[in-house]
């Protein structure tokens, strides 16, 4: 008996005639032998169970149950520990989901496929407004609070789920107590049984009201900044970056004095309609959003299919994805073709008044006064808009509410829509009125922009300073672009070279290249390394060799990559300005040149170079 005894292959107590406990093997490695189990185990009778802890061999605490048969007297003993421990484990896991369902304000149900139970939590039942006696009933009870028109779409989601198994989501109305409609947006996924047979629906449900009123209201802001546009005879457009897309709405075509129907907006179409002295500025508008991500503003030219000069007032602003990247430029145009012939014939009055009222003096000074403001609307457009007073306070507010409703409807559209969004633009609307107050300096900072970007660059101030701690600021104005491009760049430069000249026309030189690199050099799973290498070329000149290891220029585009509008990216959102703006600026600006070659293995160079003190420009 003892030798089957210890051949049991689970741990066994044994009592002898003397009441004495012995352990077989089993339980002798396990836990030590006997002695660490109570003695007066050996007065419980056969059949009785009874829960004991007791250390391991490794001296660890254990849970154990013992159960006791004979005669002869013999006990089984089983380790509860594990089993314990996970069912502690699940248990805290439930609290905590649950603890998780309720901070964030979600349901959740589960309907018996068989038995036709509907379960849902208190969370569910708070975001469908209802008391748990009220779905007594069950699925019945459900389908009578569902809004009418909804019900057969919530069937059909069940149905779906039944006969395809996998998870959905849906939107649908509830009425609560109250009588109100409530949206609830709910996801349904199949539960299956060890042997793979559907048993249950479980779903999650989510009170979603105050985004449906919220997109309700959107939409009903949109109609009316369209309403807007048709009444205030005003047009936008909007250009992909990524695309090349250009659309315009129908006030625009109008505008533009083209048919909907015959002309296809295009990038290339609308240069070629453009008047050709406005170009150059129209291009420039665009640059300045690209690479500054602020709003501008630009009046042009346009040529109609009669041959007509029609005048057109924009504004352009970017707009950017939920990561932050630019992705199209929009904007709001407006004829003012009527304010220029008006300002035309004022200044055709003024001559007349000059040679036959001389002794009118303060006529004179009015009609100049009135002369100088219509040149000024003609030459800047943002400087225009203000002037024109209503209309460009009503141009720039729509703009900028109409861009950041599109914003919105289109994060609610990817059911990205959250309450600080909506916050966000709730306080942009209100504050709308309160950039009016502000334009006085934004004209300004608008003229200065548009002198710094022009072909006959002026310059800015004049000075002297450390070219290598003035290089590192301009590349840390660029860390962002850099690092998000996954290329590196590497600056060589003495600490005490000095230069004479105007920072603000090299900096831009010198972020036309950066930028030029990092949008057309590298291959897209291309690493890349710019150098910039700064150093003294004898002593009146100053060179920077700007060069990367990407995959060059060809060799027939050479000698147009300073050319105005030339670019072999115009389908990724390039204007072709960037280097010919740089060009103008180190020729004209700095008194410098500006070069580019192609070196062999390792992409291309420019090499800028500058005399030690700039010339001066006045």
């Amino acid at each position: 008996m003892p030798s089957l005894f210890d051949a049991l292959p689970v741990p066994a107590l044994m009592c002898d005639a003397e009441g004495r406990l012995h352990g077989n093997r089993c339980l002798l490695d396990r836990y030590g032998g006997a002695e660490a189990f109570p003695a007066d185990l050996a007065d419980s009778s056969p059949g009785a169970e009874r829960e004991i802890s007791v250390p391991s061999a490794l001296g660890e605490p254990r849970d154990l149950l013992v159960r006791v048969g004979g005669p002869p007297w013999i006990a089984t003993v089983e380790d509860l520990t594990d089993q314990r421990r996970t069912a502690r484990g699940l248990e805290l896991a439930t609290e905590k989901m649950e603890e998780a369902y309720r901070t964030a304000r979600l349901g959740y149900w589960e309907y018996g496929i068989r038995s036709g139970e509907l379960v849902l939590n208190d969370a569910g039942l708070a975001v469908i407004g209802h008391h748990r006696d009220r779905l007594a009933n069950g699925f019945d009870d459900l389908l009578g609070i569902l809004h009418p028109d909804d019900r057969s779409r919530f069937g059909t989601m069940l149905e779906s789920v039944v006969d395809n198994p996998q998870r959905i989501y849906v939107e649908y109305r509830v009425h609560d107590e109250g009588g109100h409609i409530r949206y609830v947006s709910s996801s349904c996924a199949p539960r299956m049984d060890a042997q793979g047979r559907l048993t249950h629906l479980f779903g999650v449900m989510m009170d979603s009201t105050e985004r449906a009123e919220a997109a309700a209201q959107l939409e009903a802001a949109k109609q009316r900044l369209e309403e807007a546009y048709r009444t205030g005879h005003l047009g936008y457009w909007e250009y992909g970056i990524h695309s090349g897309s250009l659309i315009w709405n129908r006030e625009a075509f109008g505008i533009y004095g083209r048919d909907p129907e015959g002309f296809q907006p295009t990038f290339d179409n609308l240069l070629d309609i453009l008047h050709p002295d406005d170009r150059l500025s129209f291009g420039n508008m665009l640059e300045s959003v690209i690479g500054n991500s602020r709003r501008v503003y630009v009046e042009y030219r346009v040529i109609d299919p009669a041959g007509e000069i029609r005048y057109v007032s924009s504004s352009c602003a970017p707009r950017f994805d939920l990561e932050g990247r630019l992705t199209h430029l929009f904007g709001v145009m407006l004829d003012t073709t009527e304010r220029a012939r008006a300002a035309d014939a004022l200044r055709t009055a003024k001559d007349r008044v000059e040679q036959a009222y001389r002794e009118l003096q303060s006529a004179q000074e009015s009609l100049v006064q009135t002369e100088k403001m219509a040149s000024l609307g003609q030459l800047v457009a943002g400087v225009a808009h203000e002037v024109n007073g209503p209309v460009g306070v009503a141009l720039t507010t729509a703009s900028h509410l109409l861009s950041r409703a599109e914003d919105v409807k289109r994060q609610f559209a990817a059911n990205a829509l959250t309450r600080s969004a909506l916050a966000g633009f709730l306080e942009v609307a209100q504050e709308a009125g309160q950039l009016l107050v502000g334009n006085t300096e934004r004209i300004a900072a608008l003229v200065h922009m548009f002198k710094q970007v022009a072909a006959d660059q002026t310059g800015d101030e004049r000075r002297t300073f450390y070219l290598r701690e003035y290089t590192e600021d301009v590349l840390l104005s660029l860390h962002t672009q850099i690092g998000s491009s996954g290329h590196r760049v590497e600056l060589a430069c003495l600490e005490a070279l000095q230069l004479e000249s105007f920072p603000g026309a090299f900096a831009r030189i010198l972020t036309h290249l950066v930028r030029n690199s990092l949008t057309h050099a590298f291959r897209p799973e291309q690493n890349g390394r710019i150098t910039i290498d700064i150093h003294a070329d004898g002593d009146d000149w100053i060179e920077v060799v700007h060069g990367d290891d990407g995959q060059g220029v060809l060799e027939a585009d050479l000698p147009r990559i300073f050319d105005p509008f030339f670019t072999t990216a115009r389908h990724a959102g390039c204007v072709g300005l960037g280097l010919h703006i740089a060009y103008n600026l180190a020729t004209q600006t700095l008194g410098g040149q500006l070069g580019v070659r192609n070196s062999p293995g390792r992409g291309a160079i420019f090499t800028l170079r500058l005399p030690r003190q700039a010339p001066d420009l006045g």
